[in-house]
């Protein structure tokens, strides 16, 4: 029999063969000393672009949760009654250089005009208008959600339908319109979109008559649009959503839509109607059901709203600068309303 005190003295012997004899090492040289990488500076891929107030980053710009106050907008806000006499539900004003009010109702096919003193009458029909702009050489350009893109000569009164087609494709119902300064026109495609079907469009019509679709849906139901005075950004009412979406503008009629952002949310009543901006970028929004015009600073924050007088109605449409007033159209009551304005609107008539 193997003697167990033999057989691990042997295993002992075994393992110290087999380990690798530890040769000295020599001191290494220090490493040379190498220049640290520089890093340029990267590009801002994607600029800043939501227009800045006149005065910059001042104290009225407020914070995140703060209300501004109305104050710096129209004092004590104090509406007063302009007219009552277009029977219908009433959109889109705009004023001539005369100082005349012009308006339409889908309700009653009307296009309307109001003499500075307050009365009206009807003096042309399509078969549902539902906004009008006026454009720089002093046609009054209009969307009706059935029928298009139309233009009235308001010295003949003659309507001129212009177009109801992207390509080979109908417009679902234009609610609303707005031009930029070279003439080109965004239109809110609407009618038959919600905000459980967000089928809303954005489309261009160009000065040279060509048709661009600049969003293609989800959009619940988009309303209002206009432009920021240095026309960097495009403001879209989302009626269904009750918010309002902001849109930088690469050039006209090409949006990005991919850095798009939400600019406001509605609080209460069914969503912004139509909205128009003053001469410092702040947004004004008819907001529908509500009772009230929501203004906000070009940053989103909110000075506050612009409250329907009692018995007034609940369902501001649209609004307008004119004249130092802020004018407001109510749809329940068939009135427009106005308010003496502390800052003016853009001015649409540059050349007089």
């Amino acid at each position: 029999m193997i003697n167990k005190t033999f057989l691990r003295s042997a295993a002992i012997m075994l393992v110290t063969l087999l380990l690798p004899v530890p040769t000295p090492t020599r001191a290494q040289p220090a490493p040379a000393a190498t220049a640290p990488t520089v890093y340029p500076m990267p590009a801002v891929p994607n600029p800043y672009t939501t227009p800045q107030p006149a005065a910059g980053m001042d104290s009225q710009t407020g914070i995140p949760g703060r209300t501004l106050g109305l104050d710096a907008i129209c004092g004590t806000c104090q509406l007063e009654k302009f007219t009552d006499e277009c029977v219908g539900r009433l959109e889109g004003p705009n004023f001539d250089r005369d100082g005349n009010l012009w308006m339409v109702s889908p309700a009653t096919s009307s296009i309307y005009r109001v003499t500075p003193d307050g009365h009206c009458r009807v003096v042309a029909q399509t078969p549902a208008p539902n906004g009008t702009r006026f454009s720089r050489d002093g046609r009054l350009f209009g969307v009706d959600h059935k029928l298009g893109v139309f233009w009235l000569d308001t010295s003949s009164l003659k309507v001129t339908f212009i177009t109801n087609q992207f390509g080979n494709e109908n417009f679902h119902g234009l609610d609303d319109l707005c031009f930029d300064r070279g003439g080109g026109l965004y239109l809110t495609d609407a009618y038959g979109s919600s905000v459980l079907h967000p089928q809303g469009q954005v489309f261009y019509l160009a000065p040279d008559g060509s048709v661009r679709k600049l969003i293609s849906g989800n959009l619940a139901f988009p309303n209002g649009v206009v432009l920021s005075p240095d026309e960097k950004t495009l403001y879209i009412d989302d009626w269904g959503s009750n918010r309002i979406i902001a849109v930088p503008v690469v050039a006209p009629g090409e949006l990005n839509v991919d850095n798009a952002w939400v600019f406001a949310y509605l609080d209460g009543g069914r969503g912004p109607d139509s909205m128009t901006i003053d001469a410092q970028g702040n947004v004004y929004a008819a907001h529908y059901g509500a009772g009230e015009v929501m203004v906000f600073d070009p940053h989103g924050f909110y000075y506050g709203a612009i409250r329907m007088p009692p018995g007034a109605g609940m369902v501001p449409s649209n609004v307008a600068f004119h004249g130092g007033y802020l004018y407001i159209t109510e749809m329940d009551q068939h009135t427009v309303w106005r308010v003496r304005a502390k800052i003016p609107g853009m001015n649409q008539w540059p050349n007089g």
